[in-house]
């Protein structure tokens, strides 16, 4: 009995293992914030650490969209803290339902992002190997205003 309880815990910490590496590698981007404007824009330079040089343009404005949705931007040398759009499990869900083809190559994600500069950064976190960075401006006032006509997220005036 005893045997195979362990057996069964083993297996359990291996899965839980299995499923934390695949969703961090499917996350491998990295991100600090530029600039947070006042015309609703939040200015974002975002890398990769996978891809490296190999980090194309699209993957990265995708990933700036959802640094905002998700994890919101931390402070930095001219900008305040942002919290994230998606402040909770419910907002993720009912995102997640519109996501794939929010994302796709006709999307709407397109709308929301502004400018991009790319540039070869290297990073002293991963050695002396170079790295596509890309500055995005992504509209957070604007994806709000989505979310909200698409009942994923209230809207901020509700409630007063």
């Amino acid at each position: 009995m005893i045997k195979k309880l362990l057996n069964r815990s083993i297996l359990l910490l291996v899965f839980n293992f299995v499923l934390f590496s695949t969703a961090y590698s499917q996350n491998t981007y990295k991100f600090e914030c530029v600039s947070v404007g006042n015309d609703g824009f939040v200015t974002l330079k975002i890398w990769n650490t996978k891809k490296g040089g190999n980090y194309k343009f699209e993957h990265a404005c995708k990933d700036a969209i959802k640094a905002v949705l998700y994890s919101g931007v931390p402070y930095n040398k001219g900008c305040i803290t942002q919290k994230p759009i998606l402040q909770n499990q419910e907002e993720q869900a009912k995102f997640h339902k519109i996501e794939k083809k929010f994302f796709s190559r006709n999307g709407a994600w397109s709308t929301y992002t502004l400018t991009s500069q790319s540039e070869i950064a290297v990073s002293g976190n991963f050695g002396l190997k170079n790295w596509k960075a890309y500055q995005i401006s992504v509209s957070k006032d604007l994806l709000r205003k989505f979310l909200e006509d698409n009942n994923i997220i209230k809207r901020l005036n509700d409630g007063f």
